[in-house]
C-alpha cells in the first residue's frame, strides 16, 4: 500500500537584500519535489508597518486584492507588491516559477516569540533562522534550525 506524504510547512526568515540567501536556498531545497508550503518571514518589514493586512486607510482595490491571503496569514505576490514589498514579491515569484507552494508574510514584531507564534498557526513543521537567532522557548513552537 503506498503511503501519502503529509503536506508540511516551512517558515524561513528573509529580508530585502541577499543576507538571508543561504535561508532561501535551504528552504527551496527542503521544499524541492515535496509537498511543502514555504512561507518566507519579511524580517525587514517588523517595525516598518503597523499591520501587513489593509485597514480604513488602505487604497482603491487594496482590500480585495488582500482579503483572502489575510484570512489566512499568508500574502502571495501580488499582495506583497501592493503593500509596498517588492523584493519579497520577487523572491515569491522565483520560489513559485520553481514549483514551490511560496506565500510572503510581514511580521509587526521581530522577536522569536512572534515568529514561533506565527510559525505554530501555520501549522509550521519547521522554522529556518539565521544562525544567532535564538529559538523560542515555547514548548507548542515548531523546530527552529539555524542556516549560516
Amino acid at each position: 500500500m503506498p503511503t501519502t506524504r503529509e503536506p508540511r510547512t516551512i517558515v524561513a526568515i528573509t529580508g530585502e537584500d541577499d543576507r538571508f540567501d543561504a535561508i532561501r536556498s535551504r528552504a527551496t531545497a527542503l521544499a524541492d519535489g515535496a509537498d511543502t508550503t514555504v512561507i518566507l518571514y519579511d524580517i525587514d518589514a517588523a517595525g516598518v508597518f503597523a499591520s501587513p493586512v489593509p485597514t480604513e486607510w488602505s487604497g482603491d482595490g487594496q482590500q480585495e486584492l488582500m482579503d483572502e491571503e489575510a484570512s489566512n496569514d499568508r500574502l502571495d505576490a501580488d499582495a506583497l507588491e501592493t503593500a509596498g514589498r517588492g523584493a519579497i514579491a520577487t523572491q515569491v515569484r522565483s520560489l513559485r516559477a520553481m514549483g514551490i507552494d511560496a506565500w510572503g508574510w510581514l511580521p509587526t514584531r521581530r522577536d522569536t516569540a512572534d515568529l514561533a507564534a506565527y510559525a505554530t498557526r501555520q501549522g509550521a513543521s519547521l522554522v529556518l533562522v539565521p544562525v544567532g537567532m535564538a529559538p523560542a522557548d515555547a514548548p507548542d513552537s515548531p523546530r527552529f534550525e539555524s542556516v549560516e
